[in-house]
């Protein structure tokens, strides 16, 4: 049997698999992975507990597709948008998903991020019960109206609209209050509001029960302003200084991922399967799965990122920059240097 030595001594397995770990350690603390060691490209991914990032991140895993493109993924889970923020900021995470206006906010304290590419359109709309006799945004004068909080996108599209459009702001002319998407359910089956904002696969459940149905899309709010229905509300966003080729490689992963997406069922189940989402009734997946895909943005340009300053400044007029969070949109936080959608 072989003898482990070191200076001309015989020293027992315990040492020998303590120096081994020694070792390990010095090489995390290096940088030297085996990742990277293989040649493959690696991604710090930041995740919110409750967000959908994780969604393709797994897909992207289930079909194989970081091993086609040599890629590694290493993910992080934070409770708190500010914690993904400190993340960030430190260097600790390479990418995370947030809203178009919030890379301007992280820019502002230091943090060096760019918005590279969209990630999911702001498809969330005002749901009212089947038996309500609101149909349309003008309906909505003097009702009461519960939104996820006062600066929600959504409620501030609608907000914007309905003063330039219908001649009232749903903020001072009705009743605006915030609630979490389940008490917003509650309280309008109860009779309590009358009309809802949810997040989108919420208002996908919603629908789906069959107890709901939607007057208004944030889509149709765009497009009646004038705007393009493709403005994305939520975007990826990377820091400044990761490889641009590591970059490339990750967008090009979650293109294949969301294509993919569309067409194989087993990926939704896993979904399921892994918690990355619950359901009261698995039955209404097929909602959520319908509104993801028509969530999928189909543009990212100049155009676009013109649209969202100008969606801003509205937005601004009407409810001011304390809700908006800026007061106006800074288009150095957006870069189009990535081609989009290359293989939808």
């Amino acid at each position: 049997m072989a003898r482990a030595r070191l200076d001309g001594r015989r020293r027992p397995w315990g040492f020998v698999i303590g120096f081994l770990v020694l070792i390990a350690a010095m090489a995390i603390a290096s940088g030297v992975d085996v990742a990277r060691a293989q040649g493959r490209a690696v991604v710090r991914a930041g995740l919110q507990a409750s967000g959908t990032f994780s969604w393709m991140l797994h897909a992207i895993e289930y079909f194989g597709i970081d091993d086609e493109l040599g890629l590694q993924i290493e993910a992080s889970t934070y409770a708190t948008k500010e914690a993904a923020e400190l993340a960030l900021m430190a260097g600790d995470v390479d990418v995370t998903v947030d809203d178009f206006v919030n890379v301007v906010l992280m820019r502002s304290r230091g943090i060096p991020v760019r918005a590279v590419y969209p990630y999911s359109l702001a498809l969330g709309g005002v749901l009212v019960r089947q038996d309500s006799d609101i149909r349309s945004i003008a309906d909505l004068r003097g009702k009461v109206i519960a939104a996820a909080s006062l600066s929600d996108k959504s409620l501030l599209i609608l907000r914007t609209l309905a003063v330039s459009r219908y001649g009232f702001d749903p903020q001072y002319d009705s009743e605006t209050i915030s609630a979490a998407a389940p008490l917003m359910t509650e309280l309008a089956l109860r009779g309590e509001v009358d009309a809802v904002l949810p997040f989108w696969h919420f208002a996908a459940r919603m629908v789906g029960s069959g107890q709901f149905r939607e007057i208004a899309t944030v889509h149709g709010m765009l497009e009646e302003m004038g705007l393009s229905s493709q403005l994305p509300n939520l975007v990826l966003l990377a820091r400044d200084d990761l490889d641009r080729g590591v970059l490339a490689t990750f967008l090009r992963a979650l293109d294949l991922a969301a294509e993919r997406m569309k067409h194989d069922d087993g990926v939704w189940d896993s979904i399921l399967e892994e918690g990355l989402y619950s359901l009261p009734d698995r039955s209404l997946m097929a909602s959520v799965r319908a509104r993801w895909e028509a969530s999928l943005p189909g543009e990212w340009n100049e155009d676009i990122i013109r649209g969202l300053v100008e969606l801003v400044e509205a937005m601004v007029a009407v409810a001011g920059p304390e809700l908006v969070g800026t007061e106006k949109l800074d288009v150095d936080a957006f870069s189009t240097e990535f081609a989009f959608g290359q293989q939808r």
